[in-house]
């Protein structure tokens, strides 16, 4: 690292060291790789690019999704052979996104994406809550299902620059009945591949701050343990609503987003 980018950490790690912090809750509590709430924060408080933020956040969440599975894999709240399934295609389906926004105007498909995250959330908070004490046995159907699911959700994240999280866990829930807790686990664990392959592909471009990543990876390790227990805590239909909220805030962002770079 250089000097200057020294400088420059000594200036910002309590700012991002409160990003962290902020994104570990966010992301075991609901499931998700934490980049609806790291990249917005870094663009107000740090002044980062969105691409650089965006990248960034990837590999900070390399780190809180790790800590967030083993916090609900030891409350036994990660459905693993659904993670599997769904986290594998998706680092495919993440390539495939990429490859098609490299070469397609994305602004208009956007929006819609935006409106279809808005129709789901109304569906998530209208659904019957499944019971987390509810079995849902992984069959072959169920399997070709889930991997197709999850091939579509990282199509659309490679697409669109969201994390696979907010896709995963509705698709898991509202089409394929796992409840709503242990899909968060599963989505955490799926998420891990995703950005991995995500940080090593913005790498290459140049567009991740190491450092920064670092310290917010560090600082939303204790979060992250506490977001998993408070969602262990909080009753399933609360935390759907809360999803669903979380998911109508993540269409506005990609609203906002999209308006401000055109």
């Amino acid at each position: 690292m250089s000097l200057d980018a020294n400088s420059a950490l000594a200036g910002t790690w309590p700012r991002l060291v409160l990003v962290g912090l902020t994104a570990g809750l966010f992301a075991a509590l609901f499931g998700v790789g934490g980049g609806v709430v790291m990249v917005p924060l870094l663009t107000v408080l740090l002044g980062y690019d969105t691409k650089v933020a965006t990248a960034t956040s990837l590999a900070a969440i390399i780190v809180t999704a790790t800590v967030g599975v083993i916090a609900h894999g030891a409350l036994g709240n990660v459905a693993w052979g659904y993670a599997v399934l769904i986290g594998l295609p998706a680092v495919v389906g993440v390539l495939a996104g990429l490859w098609i926004k490299e070469r397609i105007t994305t602004h208009t498909l956007t929006v819609g994406f935006a409106a279809m995250l808005a129709v789901v959330a109304i569906w998530l908070v209208s659904k019957p809550v499944a019971s987390e004490a509810a079995s849902v046995s992984l069959d072959a159907g169920r399997g070709v299902a889930v991997a197709a699911l999850g091939f579509v959700a990282g199509t659309l994240a490679g697409l669109f620059g969201v994390g696979g999280g907010i896709l995963f866990v509705p698709a898991l829930t509202l089409i394929i009945g796992v409840p709503q807790l242990r899909a968060e686990g599963a989505s955490l664990l799926a998420i891990i591949p995703v950005s991995l392959l995500g940080s090593w592909r913005q790498h290459k471009t140049g567009t991740i701050r190491w450092g920064a990543a670092g310290i917010m990876g560090a600082a939303s390790v204790a979060t992250a343990v506490a977001g998993a227990f408070i969602a262990d805590a909080t009753p399933p239909r609360t935390l759907r609503i809360l999803f669903a909220v979380l998911m109508l805030i993540t269409a506005a962002q990609l609203v906002w987003r999209s308006r401000s770079s055109t």
